[in-house]
Order: structure tokens, then C-alpha cells, then sequence
């Protein structure tokens, strides 16, 4: 099939010679395994994972493509308008999407992806290292070399004591992931051929879209549901401040301008407004935000019309109502914040798009994008001067192997460094319910801190709605502001459909759950060494809690066990040896079945 997509596409006397020098490697490809799923897998389409077996043949069936576009480009026999055309069709041809998802899609990341794939000269194995993952081709030159300067000699860690009962608590929510989609129409087909349904057509029986959201499906949020869970969130959780972690917009990456995204904000941000008039929000930016997903060009791009500053200005002015002046410079320079809250307590909020590998443009120099990392330092270096604790928060988890290894290694060692003075970190992106540990390089490998991964308020992809809910050591003279415990609560989305009631329902606090006295890095070590110990006890929690379903699935096999274990204590990415005798496999498997988020 993609030797007849390119002759289709290059049938001219001067290219036939060149296609048919690709066609002995192409037609061993298609011999050995199914061409057709990496594709399907590059451009984004229905098959979201390549599974372990054969992927070495899936990485050539990468290679291969890139190679036969490397060539034709070489040549001057396939210009930019060809290469998005050619995409275009072959996506179409191969049933990937429908045909007006291809067209958009192609044309959404037409600009990026040419002016990123031009400088990098088409190199194969950058290309598929860019677009698949680390498991496949290698990084540009000099990519993971980079380092940040961290001053000063670590101050030994002090042993963590549990604040007294009685003492101020500070109430957090934690919103994320929320994915309103403004299209979303109740009765409309719930199963449909695009990426995002319950937006057209009739749906008979349970393939209609519930009126409060949808489940089995591929369906976003309702924008009432959304204001459902800030009604719920005043009237009962009654929060002293709101983290609000990104990702606003609906998975429509295909059919998305600027002017949709900064809709998008400016509708939620209106809303936190209205329903906490006298609470602080603190937010960060998400993946989804920008136009396309996951473009976020450093601040050295500056070239109009691929600038990232249409973002940031508008970021910079929405939230000037909840921060002061002096924390909106760098929100327009990059994206990213640092406000005191308190005289003992400081927020930081990252842009964790600087460490997307989806975010195509940190191919062409990812080297601390914005300076935010040697940033980060200053400030903490600042804080820990003045004994002021710091509350990090952001997007990707720095772990995952959504984040360049690079990055993730110098954030690793920034919170080694200054493990007495980070107190909490605060992520979301896997719309799933989780925790991601980090240790010392010292000798005794004892953990330093742990990110949070909250779950996402939208259905997508067969989730119930969730809100996270904190209780923080909270304003007293010695304050730690550490977390004491967390809540989660889930919206009962089939009685809300069948009865018209919202309930939301507390699923589980993690103190009560894992019968811990509070949440520290030491404490989340032993709960994970619980998990290893006991499977059946990580089955009926943490399994449980992490998917957040309407009804249990079918339960998680050996590998699904061991990749979650590794999954847990793995908080920097393409770390040899940290899962060394757990699973190999488990960082891989991990990306390749989340890469939609």
C-alpha cells in the first residue's frame, strides 16, 4: 500500500527511478510485519500502541518512510505543499482517519513540523527518535548533554515529623485535565469514526451521549458538567486555594485554532472567577493549550506566525487576576511563574511543555527551553536561603517518557538538591489517578520527593469525571505545608444520566486507603514497597483507584503489574536501572499506551 501511495504521489519520470530504489526495502518491510500500524501509529490514528512484539520491524517501517521522504525532498522533487498533500492522502488511503481529519490535521502541523523536519535535513532515525519514541532511532547530536548548574553543597535532610493534630490545615482541589469540549451534544452518536464523538448524529440506546458526560467512548466534558463539579467543589469541599494543572481545550487536535485555545481559557478561567470570587487560583499551562497540541516553541523561536508569544501574552493577562505583578514577566516570556504565598510557603509553576517529546520544536535545540531550569535553581536557591518551602507544580510528570530525557535528568537532580526545601509537587497529563517517586544519588538512595499525578475531570477515555482534594500542613509558625493527606472524588456519571442527579462520591483518602499517618517521600517508598509485597492488596487499591472507572475492568496481568510498580519508582526518564529487575520493558510500554494524552 505505501508503494502504491507513492508512486501515486510521484509518478513523474524523473522520480519513478527513486521510488523504485526504495521498493526492495519496502516490500521486505511489508513481508515481515504490518507496515500499515506504523502509519497508522506516526500520523496519530486509531492504533494508539505498537505492542513489544516486532517493534524493531516497526522501527524500520519509520526509517523506511523517512528515508523515502528524505530522498524525494533531497532532489527538489517533492516540495511542501507534496509533502503535506502526500500525508494528507496517505492517511486518508490507509483508513487512518476520515478524510476531513487528515486534511485538517496535516494543515494544523503543517508549519511546524516542515520548518523543524527541513532543519534536521529529514534524518531517519531523528525523525522516528522525534515521532515514536527513544525505543526507536537516536537523538540529534549533542541532544542529552546539557547541564544545569546547581550551587552550593546539599544541606543534610532532616528527619520529617508529623505535625500535631489541631494545628491550621490548608484545603487544596487539584482540577486538571478538565477538556471541556463546547460541542458536545447530548443524544448525539457516542461511537463514532473520528477521535472525539458525542458531537454529531443520533445515538440509539447506550451508543447515545449522556446528558452529564459519556463513558466507553471517546467523548470530553460537557461544559455544564464542568460547572457541576465547581458548584460541588464550593458547596461541599469549600477550597482555601485551587491548583489548576492545564489542559483546557477537547482532544479535537485536527479542528483547533489559536482563537479556539485562548476561547477556551478565558470561558474557565471566567468561570473559576465566578464560582471563587475570593480564592486564589493558581494555574499551569498543559500540552493542549497551545495550536497545534504540544507546539510550544522556546522563547529564541521568534519567527511570526510560529512564535509561542500569542500564548503566553494572553496566559499573562488572564491570569494577572489571581498573581501580582512582579510573578507576570516570565509567564510572557515563557510560560512559567514563581509567587510567594506566604511568608514560609512559595508556589513555582512550571511550563513542563519545555520537556514534551511531542513538542517538535525542542528537537532543534532543547537545552534548558526559556532558562526555566537554571530559573528554578535561583529560586529555590533563593527560598533556601530565607527557610521559605516551595510548592512545585505543572503538567507532564517529569518521569514519564512524555519528557526529554534530558530535561527530566537536570529536574531529577534539581529536587535531590533541594529535597529540605521542595515540599510537594503537583502534576497531572495521564488523566489517571497515580504517584511517581524520586531518590537521592547519595549512597543510601533514600527518597527525596514524589510527584503527584492527578486524575482528569474528563471522560476521556471511559473515566468518571475526578477532582483531587489536598490537605496541607497549612499557616502556623513552623508550617511545613507537606501534604497530610488527599481525596478523591468521582462523579457517579450513570445515575447522573439516568436520573438527572449529580452525586459526587468520595472514592478513597489516601491516608484511610493505604493506612499511612501522612504523605511524605519516605512514606509513598513504603506504600510502594507494599504494593511489591502484596499483589493482591495493589489490585484492590492502587489498580482500583488508578483508572477511575465506572465499573472494575477485567483486572491487571503480571506485565500490567510490573510495568506499574516500575512506573511508580521511575521519576526520571531512560533510567537503565531503576526497573532492572522489574521489567525491561516498562518504560516503553508505558509511552506507547499513553501517547494521546
Amino acid at each position: 500500500m505505501l508503494l502504491v501511495v507513492l508512486c501515486i504521489c510521484f509518478s513523474t519520470p524523473a522520480s519513478t527511478h527513486l521510488v523504485a530504489d526504495l521498493a526492495e526495502d519496502l516490500a521486505e518491510l511489508l513481508d515481515k510485519t504490518d507496515a500499515v500500524s506504523t502509519i497508522r501509529y506516526i500520523l496519530g490514528g486509531k492504533t494508539s500502541s505498537l505492542g513489544d512484539e516486532n517493534f524493531s520491524l516497526k522501527c524500520s517501517g519509520c526509517e523506511t518512510i523517512a528515508k523515502a521522504l528524505r530522498t524525494l525532498v533531497k532532489v527538489n522533487l517533492l516540495s511542501d505543499d507534496r509533502i503535506v498533500q502526500t500525508i494528507a492522502s496517505t492517511c486518508n488511503l490507509l483508513n487512518i482517519q476520515d478524510k476531513r481529519v487528515c486534511s485538517d490535521i496535516t494543515n494544523e502541523f503543517r508549519d511546524e513540523f516542515l520548518t523543524v523536519a527541513h532543519r534536521l535535513n529529514f534524518n531517519p532515525k531523528w525523525l522516528c527518535f522525534m515521532i515514536i519514541g527513544p525505543s526507536c532511532g537516536q537523538p540529534p547530536r549533542n541532544f542529552t548533554s546539557w547541564n544545569v548548574t546547581i550551587p552550593g553543597k546539599k544541606p543534610k535532610p532532616t528527619p520529617l515529623v508529623r505535625p500535631n493534630d489541631g494545628l491550621p490545615t490548608l484545603k487544596v482541589v487539584q482540577l486538571s485535565d478538565v477538556h471541556i469540549d463546547l460541542q458536545y451534544r447530548p443524544g448525539s452518536e457516542k461511537d463514532c469514526d473520528e477521535p472525539v464523538c458525542c458531537r454529531e448524529g443520533k445515538g440509539a440506546g447506550d451508543k447515545a451521549a449522556g446528558f452529564w458526560g459519556s463513558l466507553n467512548a471517546q467523548c470530553d466534558l460537557p461544559l455544564w458538567t464542568f460547572e457541576n463539579a465547581l458548584q460541588f467543589i464550593r458547596e461541599k469541599i469549600k477550597p482555601d486555594v485551587i491548583f489548576w494543572t492545564g489542559d483546557i481545550p477537547a482532544h479535537d487536535d485536527w479542528n483547533q485554532t489559536r482563537e479556539d485555545q485562548l476561547h477556551h481559557i478565558q470561558i474557565t478561567a471566567d468561570l473559576l472567577s465566578h464560582y471563587f470570587p475570593d480564592t486564589t487560583v493558581y494555574p499551569s499551562l498543559g500540552n493542549h493549550e497551545s495550536a497545534p497540541v504540544d507546539s510550544f516553541p522556546p522563547p529564541g523561536i521568534t519567527t511570526e506566525g510560529l512564535s509561542n508569544s500569542w500564548l503566553n501574552q494572553f496566559v499573562q493577562k488572564v491570569w494577572s487576576r489571581w498573581l501580582p505583578p512582579e510573578s507576570l514577566p516570565t509567564i510572557g516570556h515563557a510560560g512559567y511563574y514563581s509567587v510567594q504565598y506566604s511568608e514560609r510557603l512559595r508556589i513555582i509553576s512550571l511550563n513542563t511543555q519545555y520537556c514534551d517529546r511531542l513538542n517538535f520544536w525542542l528537537y532543534l535545540n532543547n537545552t534548558d527551553p526559556g532558562n526555566m531550569l537554571g530559573w528554578l535553581v535561583e529560586e529555590l536557591s533563593s527560598a533556601e536561603e530565607r527557610g521559605v518551602n516551595v510548592i512545585i507544580l505543572g503538567h507532564i510528570p517529569t518521569g514519564r517518557v512524555d519528557c526529554l530525557e534530558a530535561f527530566s535528568w537536570n529536574y531529577y537532580k534539581i529536587i535531590d538538591r533541594f529535597e529540605g526545601t521542595v515540599v510537594g509537587q503537583y502534576m497531572a497529563h495521564t488523566h489517571q489517578d497515580h504517584f511517581s517517586l524520586m531518590y537521592s544519588e547519595e549512597p543510601d538512595h533514600h527518597p527525596t520527593g514524589f510527584q503527584f499525578i492527578a486524575p482528569s475531570l474528563t471522560t476521556y477515555t471511559n473515566l468518571r469525571p475526578a477532582i483531587r482534594v489536598y490537605t496541607l500542613d497549612g499557616d502556623h509558625l513552623n508550617s511545613t505545608y507537606r501534604p497530610l493527606n488527599s481525596e478523591t472524588w468521582l462523579l457517579d456519571l450513570d445515575r447522573a444520566n439516568k436520573k438527572n442527579e449529580t452525586v459526587w462520591e468520595l472514592e478513597y483518602d489516601t491516608v484511610s486507603a493505604y493506612n499511612l499517618t501522612w504523605l511524605t517521600p519516605h512514606t509513598m517508598h513504603q506504600l510502594y514497597e507494599k504494593f511489591r509485597g502484596d499483589r493482591n492488596f495493589f489490585d484492590r487499591t492502587f489498580w482500583k483507584f488508578k483508572n477511575h472507572v465506572q465499573q472494575p475492568d477485567e483486572g491487571c496481568d503480571d506485565e500490567c503489574y510490573k510495568n506499574n510498580l516500575c512506573e511508580i519508582i521511575t521519576g526520571r526518564t531512560g533510567d537503565p536501572e531503576i526497573c532492572k529487575d522489574i521489567s525491561l520493558e516498562a518504560q516503553r510500554g508505558f509511552f506507547l499506551r499513553n501517547k494521546m494524552c
